[in-house]
């Protein structure tokens, strides 16, 4: 191999590190802006302003990464694992700036309607823990690259669906009296749903990047 193109090899690896950098930190900031946002809407407090900086700093992310992933492919032009990697960077970047949108989506059910969470309380505590769980898992699969866990990940969204479903059967049958609280149950219910999505996303954009394929499942 020429010096011309191990010093080509070294730029691109140098440039896929920065990539990977870029989604670890996005990682972060995206487990903690939907925790936060979780918690407030279950024990009260408004975090309004502070889950969408990081909801804003994740958008900033995330359009570095397509930058980012950009220059590579045009002054490198990789191929084949190189390639899933930062096509599969992209679409990461992508579902963790979606966590940020949803969370902030949340924080903002109560400081526009009002009032304490009463109805409903146990099932987004429950779809809110189950989707926190997913988060962690899809992050964990894509920076240890392990297929099993981010298959898991797919079927643990099979029983936030489920929970979702039930919920609004039961909403149904069962209304609150002011409707209020109805209101912001379903819009919470449905952005953990919509986080638990993208969560399987992630998983599945790790899958790809390993195996060089999609899953055909539709969910």
């Amino acid at each position: 191999m020429s010096g011309a193109t191990l010093s080509k090899v070294r730029l691109l690896d140098r440039g896929l590190t920065e990539l990977a950098s870029m989604l670890n930190e996005m990682s972060k900031i995206a487990q903690q802006t939907v925790s936060a946002s979780i918690e407030a809407y279950l024990e009260g407090g408004d975090v309004t302003l502070q889950v969408r900086q990081w909801s804003d700093t994740l958008l900033n992310y995330y359009q570095k990464v397509g930058e980012k992933s950009v220059e590579l492919i045009a002054r490198f032009q990789p191929v084949a694992r190189d390639l899933r990697f930062i096509r599969a960077s992209m679409e990461i970047a992508y579902d963790l700036s979606r966590f940020g949108r949803y969370a902030y989506d949340i924080s903002m059910i109560l400081k526009t309607l009002g009032g304490r969470v009463e109805f409903g309380r146990e099932t987004v505590a429950e779809m809110g823990k189950r989707t926190m769980r997913m988060i962690e898992d899809s992050i964990e699969a894509y920076r240890t690259r392990n297929q099993e866990l981010a298959e898991r990940v797919r079927e643990d969204d099979r029983d936030v669906d489920k929970l979702y479903l039930e919920h609004l059967q039961y909403c149904v049958k069962n209304p609150p009296r002011r409707v209020e609280q109805l209101i912001s149950d379903v819009l919470t219910v449905r952005h953990l749903e919509r986080i638990a999505d993208h969560a399987v996303d992630l998983a599945d954009a790790t899958l790809y990047m390993l195996r060089g394929e999609y899953s055909s499942t539709w969910r």
